[in-house]
């Protein structure tokens, strides 16, 4: 074998070489590894600029599975163009990688810096992710058949290389979701995944040198494309900021990419502006509309007010509003982003827009994927500052801020609330879709005592009537008793809530409970007793619609395609 092999040397390099060294027993396993690594960097790449494309375009729906699905086709057509490639294999392989090691590392920015100044990026974000999809294509049958040089078993060389692919797919899908995601952002991620590529270049060049004939060349691309990469990565952070600046009108206060959304906040004098995946969460100008007519609605006509639930609210505000009522006993709010959490908790402007709501002497936290079990530490002290930065619970009191998925607590949790507070933001995406659908709102409803109401942000009723309408036919399939209810909000325009209920309540009894005098229950800035009233009043044909609008359900997600519909 060893002579064979010097021969096969002889014949790639030109030059009379010695018999095979030792090491060359092992190219297989060498090879095996360097499949492992770029399997996992391909489903790293797929997985990253879908989540551009989502940040991007705003529709997670669509961006994440066409990238994955373009990439895919792309693939395909690699692994037929690599046919063509006939001399010199190990060579061609680490070009490649070098190659994909620039395109991977630089795609991110390039786009983001193509979003900022034009509006064809979208272009470039598919052309990347076909360049990128071809090359990724190479990969395997590449190695197969580089790797038939020392596997002679063509069934034990194809199960080793195609086993390493498909384990690294699953490692890089593990690392995606649970580190990177979590650690660092989009940009970065695409410049770690190219040096991982021009690192796998210059392992390959090192272990088989006596084998690769541009040698030198390959040696001077990958220290360029190593220097490069890292160079960039030193640098993007003030690019990003910058790049990001152009996006908004207002100067960025706060940048965040966290591991569920990107969050921005803006502020231009006295105006402060979150961001969520670019889509307008609020404007401190008339935030106080939405959050008093969504939260003071319910809890103006419920008997009682000792437990209250609010479903998203990551922002503090709503939990402002809520802490108003000296009659409340005990809150629970439900949020899956840690990050949004610790901003609303932390940045000083945020602290002044929610008046310290998670500061208040009663509210305690808990961080953590479950609703049952896991370690509880109790910490002492007021909670001020960095009391958010580790996996502990702060008890003082009557309020807990759970950082979990709200379709899993309403799951999970035991217990009825007298007011539920649904404060998600538009269901533009799957994951946001379930949390509209019956079956969410039907576990809503075991939870909601039999004389409670609950409020629900629904969106748009003019802009996106179907959406608003298919909200309603929701909770009536869920079981409650609904009235819908809106007011002009200046950064939104005409928006909308429904008021719902369950037990023998007509609609009729439950707008006689509406306040009829000021003030109301509690000081209010914006919201009065007038206005609460005037709120559940339409004008004539503004809730019709002319065909025939499905409840949404998890496994029916009827509400994507009517938000699309709206907003589009």
């Amino acid at each position: 074998m060893y002579d064979g092999l010097a021969r096969k040397m002889e014949q790639l390099t030109g030059e009379i070489q010695e018999p095979a060294p030792l090491r060359m027993r092992f190219a297989h396993i060498v090879l095996a590894l360097s499949m492992l690594v770029t399997g996992a960097c391909g489903m790293i790449y797929e997985y990253t600029l879908g989540v551009l494309g989502n940040n991007l375009m705003g529709s997670s729906r669509e961006q994440i599975f066409v990238i994955i699905g373009l990439m895919m086709f792309a693939m395909g057509i690699g692994a037929t163009l690599q046919q063509r490639l006939v001399a010199s294999l190990l060579d061609k392989f680490l070009f490649i990688e070098l190659l994909l090691a620039f395109l991977g590392g630089i795609s991110t920015l390039v786009i983001y810096t193509t979003f900022a100044f034009a509006d064809s990026f979208h272009l470039v974000m598919y052309s990347f992710a076909l360049a990128i999809g071809v090359l990724i294509g190479f990969e395997v049958p590449l190695l197969i058949r580089i790797n038939a040089e020392f596997s002679r078993n063509l069934s034990r060389n194809i199960a080793s290389i195609l086993t390493m692919d498909y384990v690294g797919s699953l490692l890089g899908s593990l690392l995606f979701v649970y580190v990177l995601l979590t650690r660092f952002s989009v940009e970065r991620i695409s410049l770690l995944l190219g040096l991982a590529n021009a690192i796998v270049a210059a392992a390959g060049l090192v272990y088989f040198w006596p084998l690769v004939a541009r040698r030198y060349w390959l040696a001077g691309g990958c220290s360029a494309a190593i220097i490069g990469l890292v160079f960039v990565m030193y640098s993007s952070n003030g690019w990003m900021v910058r790049l990001e600046q152009r996006c908004f009108a207002d100067p960025i206060v706060h940048s965040e990419t966290t591991k569920y959304q990107h969050l921005v906040l803006t502020q231009r004098r006295q105006r402060t502006r979150l961001y969520i995946d670019g889509h307008l969460q609020f404007s401190s100008d008339d935030e106080k509309i939405y959050h008093e007519l969504l939260v003071h609605v319910p809890m103006s006509v419920v008997p009682r007010r000792n437990r209250v639930l609010i479903l998203g609210g990551g922002d503090g505000l709503a939990l402002r509003e809520v802490l108003r009522y000296g009659d409340v006993r005990e809150v629970t709010l439900i949020d899956i982003d840690r990050g949004m959490i610790r901003m609303a908790s932390e940045h000083p402007e945020m602290i002044r827009l929610n008046r310290a709501s998670f500061h208040d002497a009663r509210v305690s936290s808990t961080i953590g994927h479950g609703v049952i079990g896991g370690e509880k530490i109790t910490i002492s002290g007021h909670a001020y500052g960095d009391w958010l930065k580790d996996d502990r619970q702060y008890e003082l009191a009557d309020v807990q801020v759970l950082t979990i998925d709200a379709d899993l607590f309403v799951r999970e949790v035991e217990g009825t609330y007298d007011v539920v507070i649904v404060d998600f933001p538009d269901p533009r995406s799957i994951e946001l879709a379930k949390l509209f659908s019956v079956e969410f709102f039907q576990k809503v409803r075991q939870h909601l005592a039999p004389d409670g109401a609950i409020a629900v942000q629904s969106t748009s009723p003019l802009r996106a009537k179907l959406v608003f309408s298919c909200i309603g036919e929701t909770l009536s399939a869920a079981g409650f008793s609904k009235l819908p209810y809106h007011a002009h909000v200046p950064s939104f325009g005409d928006w909308g809530w429904y008021l719902a209920w369950q037990g023998g309540a007509s609609e009729a009894e439950m707008r006689e409970r509406l306040p009829r005098t000021d003030p109301l229950l509690v000081n209010t800035e914006f919201v009065s007793a007038e206005v609460v009233r005037s709120a559940f009043v339409f004008g004539r044909n503004v809730l019709r619609v002319d065909e025939d609008v499905r409840p949404n359900t998890k496994f029916r997600p009827v509400i994507l395609a009517y938000y699309e519909r709206g907003f589009r």
